[in-house]
């Protein structure tokens, strides 16, 4: 019955977003890419392989996706793999990887929107990353006698699914998978009274970890970044600069209050999540107030590093981590929080704004200690404040981190083995 009615709510969805396509053009241009990028895949086939389908619902999502099919390929060579995304956030340049064979945006979850995709490619195994767990593709895969698994799953207490109007449904859908493989122990308490004695349930850990500490220790950053570190090798190894990583506007404003009420000592290395040029001129102005202010991409070899530099060049975020003393992470006053995994990996502490709920990792390392959740303006000077005077403290959140993030690497091979085991039974 609550299938009955989630379809009736989906039906006037889609006919509401259909109807406003002719008069709103970003809705239109959004459903053609969508219905474009699902046509193209059946151009392919499979060709008699062991077909595989990988669903994530946004970048971090996508990023653990990657990890799991990294894994697949290495160990399973006959195989054809599928790669959905439900959000626009993920660029169709992303779909240029040879990781999977094809990629495409899911549609919207119509009882019969998978139909084709099913007959055509005949998966024999779906995993859904983390959350995205849509009741129409999972009955529809139990259906055509697709195995199907949540891995690194992900539930927060506060989430929606639990609401008593949505519960039902969770629980109903949640009945065609096979297996759910929480992304830690704390993750999994949340699922109680979700599961079915039938479904295998067992805490296999985030395959986002691997995917992040693979990319420091064998990616390398921008090189004019590189040729930065050696110039200041001396003062870096005297000075470890407060990592500001992908500020918002509100962020930035946060950071000027907290100017405002204390005076520090510390350096700060700030990247924009988006270099607009009037914001940051406003920002840069503020900035000057409390010391001297430079850009990334305008400094001269030589120039002394001033307290506030501002990086205007991608690609340098995630190495740059490893020369800081704690972070904040962006993201999280608005939407949902960026990578938090990054700092953690390199062993910093970490504070964010209140919009954590989506990143299970983060809700862990706050259990943990590991990181700080700031609710409200005061609380983030607070913490800002906090952690550039106690390097005791810095030191203890820190080693958790990368303690936290070493002890989940391995989540690929533990569910490969676990599902690979069961799948061609």
């Amino acid at each position: 019955m609550v299938y009955f009615f989630y379809n009736i709510l989906v039906f006037k969805i889609d006919w509401i977003l259909k109807f406003l396509s002719l008069f709103v053009k970003q809705i239109r241009e959004e459903l053609e890419k969508r219905n474009r990028s699902l046509r193209q895949i059946f151009s392919k086939s499979a060709d008699g392989k062991f077909v595989i389908w990988l669903h994530a619902a946004s970048v971090g999502e996508l990023d653990q996706a990657k990890a799991l099919t990294e894994t697949i390929r290495k160990k399973y060579k006959n195989v054809f793999i599928i790669q959905s995304v439900f959000s626009s956030s993920v660029k169709e340049s992303s779909f240029q990887d040879p990781l999977a064979d094809v990629y495409f945006y899911l549609p919207l979850d119509r009882a019969h929107a998978y139909d084709q995709i099913f007959s055509h490619f005949q998966p024999k195994v779906l995993f859904v990353m983390a959350w995205d767990t849509w009741p129409n593709l999972l009955k529809k895969a139990n259906q055509m006698g697709t195995k199907s698994y949540l891995t690194c799953a992900s539930l927060s207490s506060g989430s929606s699914r639990k609401n008593p109007l949505i519960r039902s449904l969770t629980k109903a859908s949640f009945r065609y998978l096979t297996g759910i493989y929480p992304s830690h122990e704390l993750m999994a308490k949340e699922f109680e009274g979700l599961v079915t004695e039938t479904t295998d349930f067992q805490v296999l850990g985030d395959t986002r970890f691997e995917s992040v500490l693979n990319k420091l220790e064998n990616k390398s950053p921008n090189p004019t970044f590189t040729n930065f570190l050696l110039e200041q090798k001396d003062f870096l190894s005297k000075n470890k600069p407060v990592i500001l990583g992908s500020t918002y506007g509100i962020c930035e404003e946060h950071f000027i209050n907290y100017l405002k009420k204390h005076k520090d000592e510390s350096f700060y290395w700030i990247f924009p999540h988006k270099w607009e040029e009037t914001r940051m001129k406003d920002f840069i102005s503020n900035l000057e107030k409390y010391g001297p202010v430079g850009v990334f991409s305008k400094r001269n070899p030589g120039d002394p590093l001033p307290k506030f530099l501002l990086f205007d060049l991608m690609g340098i975020l995630a190495f740059a981590y490893r020369y800081g003393s704690f972070a904040y992470v962006g993201g999280a006053w608005l939407h949902r929080v960026h990578n938090t995994i990054e700092p953690a990996a390199l062993g910093l502490p970490v504070i964010t704004g209140p919009k954590i709920y989506n990143a299970p990792e983060a809700i862990v390392m706050r259990e943990l200690g590991g990181l700080f959740q700031t609710e409200t303006e005061s609380e983030f000077i607070e913490k800002i404040h906090l952690l550039t005077t106690d390097q005791t403290l810095r030191e203890k959140m820190g080693n958790g981190n990368r303690n936290f993030v070493v002890e989940n690497r391995g989540a690929s091979d533990k569910i490969y083995n676990r599902v690979f085991s069961n799948a061609q039974n």
